[in-house]
C-alpha cells in the first residue's frame, strides 16, 4: 500500500472523532507533512536510492522545523522507524533543554540560508529515541523544491572522537606535569652529582677522608636516584604500550620480592611490619604487582609514624575480584590530598622531595590489570592504601 493510501485510510478513521481536539488536529497536520514528504522524496526513485544508499544520516526538514524525509542511517542512528518521526518537529530529535535555543537556529538559517560544510559549524546534540544524549556535528545546505524552503542536514556521530580529544586533552595535561615534575627533579639530582664531583676533581683541594667519603655518598644517592626515575618512566612506557597475558599471582611472594628490595630502608628506620600469612588469589602481571606493592610500601615508609607500624594483607570481595592494602598510621591526609593523589604529582612532591611518579605508576598499571586504586585516611589516624585485581 503506497503511503498517501494509508494516509487517507487514516484520515478517514479521524471522522468518527472529536475533530475539535487538539489532539486531532495534530494528528491532522502531521498527516499533511507525511503526504508532502512522500509526493516530494518518495515518487522519485533515483532520489530516494541516492538518499539511501549515503554513509550519513540525512534529515530534511521544511521552513517550519518539521521532519519531511530521514533515510535509513538516520532510523540507526537515532532509533526512530521513518512513520515514527516524518512529519514531527525536529525538535524532537534534540535534547529539550536545547529546544529553545535551537529554534533560534533554524530561525536564522532559513532567514538567511547558505552551505555550512562539516566541521564548520557548531557541534551539536541529538536525542536518541530511548532518551540517551549523543555528540553531532552537522553539515547543512538549501534546497528550493516545488517553491518550498527546505534545509538538508547531513548529520555524523562524534562519540569516538570527543572521546579521543578528552582523553588527548588529558593525556597533554598529564605529559605536561609529568614533564615538568621530572625535569625538576633531575637536574636536582644533576646539579648535586656536577657539584660533587666538581668540588673533587679540583687538582688542589684538601679535604678530610670523611668529607671525601660524605661527598661521594651523596654523589651516590644522587646517581641511585636518578637511575630510578628512569627507571620509572621506562615502566610507566612499558604499561602505556604493553598488552600483556595475565596470570595467577604468587601474592605472598610477590609482596616478599618488593619488601626484600626495601630492606635497608626498613631496617634504618625501625619500621615494624605486619604481614598477612596468606593472600587470595588473584589475575595480573607479576612484575607489575610487584612495582605497586613497592611504591604502596614506599609511601607508608616516607609518611609512616615515627616508628612506622605497617599492615599489609589482602581479602576476597562478593564481586569477583580481590582487594590488597597497605595500612600506616602516618599523619593521614585530607579529603582535598586524598581526590589528587594518583594524578597529581605536587602533592607526593612537596611532602618528601621525591619526584612523585609512583601512584601515578600504580593507578596506570592496576587500570590496566582491569582494577582500581583508592585510598582511605583520616588526619591523625594513618592511611589505607588499597587496589583490587579480578579474583582467580
Amino acid at each position: 500500500m503506497k503511503e498517501t493510501d494509508r494516509i487517507k485510510e487514516s484520515i478517514a478513521e479521524d471522522m468518527n472523532q472529536d475533530t475539535k481536539s487538539p489532539a486531532f488536529n495534530e494528528k491532522r497536520a502531521i498527516q499533511k507533512r507525511v503526504a508532502y514528504a512522500s509526493e516530494l522524496f518518495q515518487g522519485d526513485i533515483t532520489i530516494r536510492t541516492l538518499l539511501e544508499s549515503l554513509a550519513e544520516s540525512v534529515i530534511i526538514v521544511d521552513s517550519a522545523a518539521n521532519i519531511v524525509f530521514i533515510n535509513s542511517q538516520t532510523e540507526r542512528l537515532f532509533g526512530y522507524q521513518k512513520e515514527e518521526i516524518v512529519g514531527r518537529p525536529l525538535n524532537t530529535l534534540i535534547p529539550k533543554k536545547l529546544h529553545s535555543a535551537h529554534e533560534k537556529h533554524v530561525d536564522e538559517y532559513f532567514k538567511s540560508p547558505r552551505v555550512r560544510p562539516m566541521g564548520k559549524g557548531r557541534d551539536l546534540i541529538g536525542h536518541k529515541k530511548d532518551g540517551r544524549d549523543f555528540p553531532v556535528e552537522i553539515s547543512l545546505c538549501f534546497l528550493e523544491v516545488d517553491g518550498n524552503s527546505l534545509s538538508m542536514a547531513f548529520v555524523t556521530d562524534i562519540t569516538l572522537r570527543k572521546k579521543a580529544e578528552k582523553d588527548l586533552k588529558t593525556r597533554n595535561e598529564e605529559l605536561d606535569d609529568f614533564a615538568h615534575t621530572v625535569a625538576h627533579d633531575l637536574k636536582g639530582s644533576l646539579t648535586c652529582l656536577l657539584g660533587y664531583s666538581e668540588l673533587l676533581s679540583q687538582p688542589d683541594v684538601n679535604l678530610e677522608k670523611q668529607a671525601i667519603r660524605d661527598s661521594l655518598d651523596q654523589i651516590c644517592t644522587s646517581s641511585r636516584k636518578m637511575a630510578n626515575i628512569i627507571d620509572e618512566l621506562l615502566l610507566l612506557a612499558s604499561v602505556r604500550k604493553e598488552d600483556i597475558e595475565v596470570t595467577p599471582l604468587a601474592m605472598l611472594s610477590i609482596v616478599n620480592d618488593a619488601l626484600l628490595r626495601l630492606k635497608s630502608e626498613a631496617k634504618t628506620a625501625g619500621i615494624e611490619i605486619i604481614l598477612a600469612a596468606d593472600f587470595p588469589e588473584a589475575l595480573g602481571h607479576a612484575p607489575w604487582i610487584e612495582e605497586v606493592w613497592y611504591n604502596y610500601i614506599t609511601n607508608a615508609i616516607k609518611y609512616g609514624g615515627d616508628p612506622a607500624k605497617i599492615e599489609i594483607g589482602g581479602e576476597l570481595q562478593g564481586n569477583g575480584s580481590a582487594r590488597f592494602w597497605v595500612k600506616d598510621n602516618g599523619p593521614g591526609l585530607t579529603d582535598v590530598e586524598q581526590s589528587c593523589l594518583f594524578t597529581a604529582y605536587a602533592l607526593q612532591k612537596r611532602k618528601s622531595g621525591g619526584h612523585g611518579l609512583g601512584l601515578s605508576i600504580v593507578k596506570r598499571i592496576v587500570v590496566k590489570l582491569s582494577g582500581e586504586v583508592a585510598v582511605e585516611s583520616q588526619v591523625g589516624e594513618g592511611s589505607l592504601f588499597s587496589f583490587t585485581l579480578p579474583s582467580a
